[in-house]
């Protein structure tokens, strides 16, 4: 089956060589963050040489081909001006939700927008007053702290609970947290860095606790697409009324396509006077004008991007293999996660940290491998370390040997 819309390529059957997933670009002529080992000109620099960059979450792949040759299309043109979208921009929106995760979204629910994390910055500041209560899971995505701290709110956090080496929710602090004047909960669905895709019952009890006392639910689902075994993305806006009546869900094709440096976003509202309200705001913050290549990767993507995701969900899941078997073959106090979903491995490395005074450190001086020191991801982080895997196999390897090495001289 295909899926064609109006002025986006058809999907066709892709060749082998677009699936080669083994491929290493290098990527530094291009400005990368992830391989300079720096976000930006305001963040200190990892240094070392020769460093494997295993780090912040973008993959080291090509986009699919129908992608890639849409927006070489664009470029030829050389014609760059103001652009709008697809008329059935929200139709094919709502058809990749629908075929790939059962949820079928009402379009007159839909909002365009830049990228989820200014999004959220403008939900807060639209329905919360400063120094409103938000709920954080940690440990979690370090910029959920930076959007609750830098908007004027008070950062609520909700520790995660450390069970048999996977998290549950902690329920009981969720409530006092809730019962003490949070107005709002940023829920990180599936959960990064863990990886974990929350259940049913699990959001039904954290609905439960929301719907209680009035609490807003900015559900950020950037990871859902990459799913690694059968457990479901359960979006948290389909599991009944009140949940959808409460919930912002905030989804984009970046991750999943690896197309962060052409974002583009949409937001699901249901309330429709909140969606109208919010709109006004990112008009007023000219949040809602499209960019000419950011919509244009979307709607391509979410239209042809069905095999590629397919053949990449597959490379991935090895990859996470391979962690697993060489962290029992040969990385001693290391301890993976599997995740459900993502191409993130979270690792429980406490004994090589209180050992080394610094997984993180220890990682780039004596084995030449960046990693994402866990401590970023708030309360419960310290002493892990957050392993991408949306890399070639062949630097995977070279990754998990170094780490190897380093460790068997301790």
């Amino acid at each position: 089956m295909t899926y064609s819309q109006p002025g986006v390529p058809a999907a066709r059957k892709l060749g082998a060589e677009e699936f080669d997933f083994g491929v290493v670009h290098d990527r530094s002529q291009f400005g990368s963050a992830k391989w300079a080992n720096q976000w930006d000109e305001f963040s200190p620099r990892v240094e070392g040489e020769g460093l494997v960059s295993l780090w912040t979450a973008d993959m080291d792949f090509r986009a699919p081909e129908p992608v890639i040759a849409r927006l070489r299309e664009a470029v030829n043109h050389g014609i760059y001006g103001y652009t709008k979208r697809d008329p059935r921009h929200y139709e094919i929106v709502k058809s990749w939700f629908e075929r790939r995760h059962n949820w079928g979204v009402d379009q007159a629910t839909l909002l365009p927008a830049p990228a989820i994390m200014p999004s959220v910055a403008a939900i807060l500041r639209t329905f919360t007053q400063p120094r409103d209560g938000v709920i954080v899971q940690a440990p979690v995505y370090s910029p959920y702290f930076q959007v609750v701290r830098d908007n004027n709110r008070t950062l609520l956090i909700n520790r995660l609970r450390l069970v048999e080496g996977g998290y549950e929710l902690d329920l009981n602090d969720f409530e006092r947290l809730a019962a003490n004047g949070a107005r709002a909960f940023l829920l990180c669905n599936p959960h990064n860095p863990a990886g974990k895709a929350w259940t049913r019952e699990e959001l039904e009890s954290l609905d439960s606790l929301c719907e209680r006392y009035g609490i807003l639910v900015i559900s950020d689902d950037i990871h859902c697409d990459i799913r690694l075994n059968d457990r479901p993305h359960v979006v948290f806006s389909s599991i009944g009324e009140g949940a959808a009546a409460k919930s912002f869900i905030c989804t984009a094709p970046t991750k999943t396509f690896n197309l962060a440096g052409v974002p583009s976003a949409t937001l699901s509202i249901a309330d429709s006077k909140r969606r109208e309200e919010l709109f006004r705001v990112m008009q007023a913050s000219f949040m809602v004008n499209a960019n000419f290549f950011g919509r244009i990767a979307l709607e391509v993507a979410y239209t042809s991007g069905d095999q590629w995701l397919d053949h990449l969900t597959r490379y991935i899941r090895d990859n996470v293999n391979l962690v697993l078997s060489r962290a029992a073959e040969s990385l001693p106090g290391i301890s993976p996660m599997r995740p459900d979903a993502s191409f993130l491995v979270w690792l429980d490395a406490r004994e090589v940290d209180a050992k080394v005074g610094g997984v993180h450190r220890f990682f780039v001086e004596r084995a030449g491998v960046n990693l994402y020191d866990g401590r970023v991801y708030g309360p419960g982080g310290e002493g892990f370390i957050r392993l991408n895997v949306g890399c070639p196999r062949s630097v995977l390897e070279e990754a998990l040997a170094r780490m190897a090495s380093a460790l068997s001289s301790l």
